[in-house]
């Protein structure tokens, strides 16, 4: 059995949806489908797969429902100790994730088609990874929400990066990486400037170390193994730890940075005003939008946030 949790909300074009369900009713038999219309509805799809044995999960929805499921999964254990594969495929521009696990298309009815097809053939669990999720305490009007990846400093601004589809194949998509990449870095390069402004301030305290107060162009940690548009980190050496990325918002830094992102591969070489390493915990105080898988956040009224590495989870490569 396969188990599939959507929700209808999650997309603005509704039909989207039907189409979905016009798939899951072409495929037939061997599949169990839960449409949630609040996220109280997630606890009694997670005991109804639980009961149906299924042996992979494909969430179909937005950051919101698949951090909601995160936290079900990890605060009610439905399955107790058993890691049950999970495929994640979002919902209309919130593509960041399921296309960093192999989801190839603009719409999500196409990938699941792809899903189904390779459940069919006894596929589908070829290639499996597991990642811990990233906890993020302090956000506004939610206290705390689960993903993968999280990124905060001037880069949150260029709001299309977000959005964009990523990690197409073939010369066409690789040229757009490629511009997409020249025109933030030269954006950020003529933006850059010194501000005593405690507003363009982030304070990052890693590890309970001391606190480095400074203006950033981005700050990341992430459980994947890819910064954006393809850059990889480099490789970790423990596997329960996040990658930490911060590059500060000077025109050497940026510069720095272009290269290693046109070349795909950040390295350990260290750089000035780059930090990269991995961490479990991470303590944040700023005050603009933050982003995580692809969705856009505030911090709360204190604006700090409290980010740390929670459990593993076993995610479903399409690739």
């Amino acid at each position: 059995m396969i188990a599939i949790l959507s929700s209808p909300d999650t997309f603005q074009n509704k039909s989207e949806m039907e189409k979905i369900r016009n798939i899951i009713k072409e495929e037939g038999s061997g599949i169990i489908h839960y449409e949630v219309k609040n996220f109280m509805d997630i606890g009694e799809a997670l005991s109804r797969f639980q009961q149906c044995n299924v042996n992979a999960i494909v969430i179909v929805g937005g950051q919101a429902l698949s951090s909601a499921t995160f936290e079900y999964m990890i605060d009610k254990k439905p399955f107790g100790a058993a890691q049950i594969p999970i495929s994640v495929l979002s919902g209309d521009d919130e593509k960041f994730i399921s296309q960093s696990f192999g989801a190839t298309s603009n719409h999500p009815h196409k990938d699941l088609k792809h899903i189904l097809l390779k459940h069919k053939t006894g596929r589908l669990l070829d290639h499996l990874v597991k990642a811990p999720l990233i906890k993020v305490e302090g956000v506004m009007h939610i206290g705390k929400l689960y993903g993968l990846y999280f990124c905060a400093g001037e880069i949150v601004s260029r709001k299309s990066l977000f959005k964009r589809t990523l990690h197409y194949t073939g010369i066409r998509q690789v040229i757009q990486n490629y511009t997409t990449i020249i025109s933030l870095l030269y954006k950020a390069y003529l933006g850059t400037r010194h501000s005593d402004d405690i507003n363009d301030m982030i304070r990052i305290n890693r590890n309970q170390r001391g606190a480095v107060v400074g203006r950033y162009f981005m700050v990341l940690l992430s459980s994947l193994d890819w910064i954006f548009l393809g850059t990889k980190f480099p490789d970790k050496h423990k596997s329960e730890t996040l990658n930490f990325l911060s590059v500060e918002n000077t025109k050497d830094a940026i510069i720095n940075t272009g290269k290693r992102m046109i070349k795909g591969n950040y390295g350990e070489k260290l750089i000035p005003g780059h930090v990269i390493t991995e961490i479990e915990h991470a303590r944040l105080v700023f005050n603009k939008q933050f982003v995580v898988d692809g969705c856009f956040y505030e911090t709360d009224l204190s604006g700090e946030l409290l980010i740390s590495a929670a459990e593993d989870l076993t995610f479903i490569r399409l690739d």
